[in-house]
């Protein structure tokens, strides 16, 4: 086969493999930072004490300094 049929269709092959293998990291990437932020709130309940540490983890994650409870 001639050089100018590898020169076309390597790129054409190789270019959206390599762009479909990077979007589908960062998708997985996004969904890990996701999970890390879920808070379980059947524990919440159970082991609720005003200002125990759960509260001050919520409040951390909202960023804010005082939480009703």
């Amino acid at each position: 086969m001639p050089f100018e049929f590898y020169v076309l269709v390597i790129p054409f092959c190789a270019i959206p493999v390599f762009l479909v293998s990077v979007d589908y990291l960062n998708k997985s990437a996004e969904v890990e930072r996701r999970k890390r932020n879920v808070i379980d709130f059947e524990k919440f309940i159970k082991h609720k004490v005003e200002g125990d540490d759960v509260d001050n983890d919520i409040a951390e994650l909202l960023d804010i300094d005082q939480i009703a409870a």
